[in-house]
This record gives C-alpha cells, structure tokens and sequence, in this order.
C-alpha cells in the first residue's frame, strides 16, 4: 500500500506506527542533519547523483511484521528481509525507488543481537555474492552504540549514532 510518499508493506499497527516514525526519522533527523548526502526524505532518495546516471526515486519501506520468534528464526527473518529488499529493488526502476529500509521493531530493543546479525549474517553474505560495490548497506538502531560495538571511527555499514549528532547539532543550536 502507498503511505505517504514512501511505499510501506503493512499489515498491522506496529508496522503503521514504525512505518510512519521512520518517514519521520527521514525527514526530521537524516534529511535535516545531512546525514545521508544522497537522502533528504522518503520520496527524495539518490539526490545529487544525476551526474553518474542515478535518478532521484523514493524509499521503499519495509516494515517486517513482529512475531514471538526464537533469536534464530528472528535472524533469519531480517536477512530474509534485507535480500527481499535487494531483490525489490532490482526489478524496479531507479526513480521509482532509489534506496530501501528494512525496518525491522523486533530489534528495536536488542541493539547488540542487531549488530550480530547484522555484521555477522548480512555483511559476510553481501561480500560472499560479491556485491559490495553494488549494495550499500547503512545499519540504523534507536540505540546505536559504537562503543559497545567497538567501533571508534564510523565505518562502513555502520551510520553514525543518533544520539551523539543529534547532541551535537544541539550543542551548535545553542551557541548560535
């Protein structure tokens, strides 16, 4: 179904509501912050890349319906998930969508299984299929932590903390 300007596979109101805050999370925190150069809301995705032959499409969103699932079926399910994307996403054209988030509310409080799974499931399939220069991958969380990651720098694959920009920007809102 099209929600907004983004398109949303829902099914329920935890899929409505987390579809629906991370429209929000577009445009008020990665949009607003620059975060991601090339987004700037979910109907703005690929922006600046006209020059490479990338047009300027939307983000699909896909909300995975939660479950009380095992940590296996659980992981299972979001890499089914982020393949199911990928897949979507070559069988559309560029400016229909240009990118695509997974969100998955399961995780939402499980910030380390996140990253197991993530890095450890994920990543090693995406370099296995030799995709790394064709998939991007950016991993969000509500409680991204580089230290408990053990990540000092940002690196590939991994956003910059929520939490520590939006305290920056505040901090550069106040000395203004």
């Amino acid at each position: 179904s099209v929600a907004g300007d983004a398109m949303v596979d829902d099914h329920s109101d935890v899929t409505e509501n987390a579809a629906s805050a991370t429209k929000g999370w577009l445009k008020e925190f990665l949009g607003k912050y620059r975060l991601c150069p090339y987004t700037s809301s979910a109907s703005r995705a690929a922006v600046g890349l006209a020059s490479v032959g990338v047009p300027v499409g939307g983000v699909h969103i896909q909300v995975t319906e939660p479950t009380t699932s095992s940590s296996a079926t659980k992981a299972a399910r979001i890499v089914d998930a982020f393949w199911t994307e990928v897949v979507t996403l070559m069988q559309s054209s560029q400016d229909e969508w240009a990118t695509s988030l997974v969100v998955f509310p399961e995780y939402d409080d499980e910030f380390e299984s996140f990253v197991e799974v993530c890095d450890g499931i994920i990543e090693p399939t995406v370099v296995a299929t030799q995709a790394t220069e064709v998939i991007g991958r950016a991993w969000f969380h509500p409680y991204y932590d580089a230290d408990l990651v053990g990540h000092t720098d940002v690196i590939a694959g991994h956003a910059v903390p929520h939490k520590m920009v939006e305290g920056f920007m505040n901090s550069l809102n106040l000395e203004s």
